[in-house]
């Protein structure tokens, strides 16, 4: 397992900005084909409907070649209790193929991204920068989110609606938290 130290969110894959905890990850040479990748990653905490801090996590969008125009995978890591970024060997469900997600601003406000899965599940994911970079850092999520829904408007999630954070459950009672199982 990969322990890469938490540092602040700077979204890593563009010119001008450093190596980011999953890209570090992905340099120790365990994930082979994607250590090379283009990746824009930031850090998160992961947010209950009532605005509580439910866990911390780096999210990356990642095209998995170079030739690609846009990216096609969404990276997830996990901060474990040493305070380190933690992916184990398979992800553990942590790799997404972008076409499963569809991701959204939730509140610009609060620098908060709203990822819905296509199985139904949606959390909720607020950037985790220092104060002073929040709107920039915000807005190139959101540049790239436009990018991203105009071009794969044709994903797998049939029925979009307009949901109040309240009605955000899926059938079996989830309440929009990525659940993933401890990593030994």
């Amino acid at each position: 397992m990969a322990a890469v130290a938490q540092t602040p969110s700077e979204p890593t894959g563009c010119p001008g900005f450093g190596m980011g905890d999953l890209r570090r990850c992905l340099a120790t040479g365990e994930y082979g084909l994607l250590k090379d990748c283009p990746l824009f990653e930031s850090n998160f905490m992961q947010v209950t409907k009532t605005g509580d801090v439910a866990n911390r996590v780096t999210m990356g969008i990642a095209a998995t070649s170079p030739s690609l125009e846009l990216p096609d995978l969404m990276l997830l890591g996990f901060i474990g209790e040493n305070q380190h970024l933690e992916l184990g060997p398979d992800f553990n469900g942590e790799l997404l193929p972008l076409k499963f997600v569809r991701l959204y601003i939730h509140d610009e406000s609060r620098f908060q991204l709203k990822v819905r899965l296509a199985n139904g599940r949606t959390f909720y994911l607020q950037l985790l920068t220092h104060p002073l970079k929040q709107e920039h850092v915000f807005g190139q999520w959101v540049r790239l989110l436009y990018r991203l829904r105009f071009y794969h408007s044709d994903a797998p999630i049939k029925e979009e609606r307009a949901c109040t954070l309240g009605e955000e459950e899926d059938v079996r009672g989830n309440q929009g938290f990525l659940y993933l199982p401890p990593q030994n």
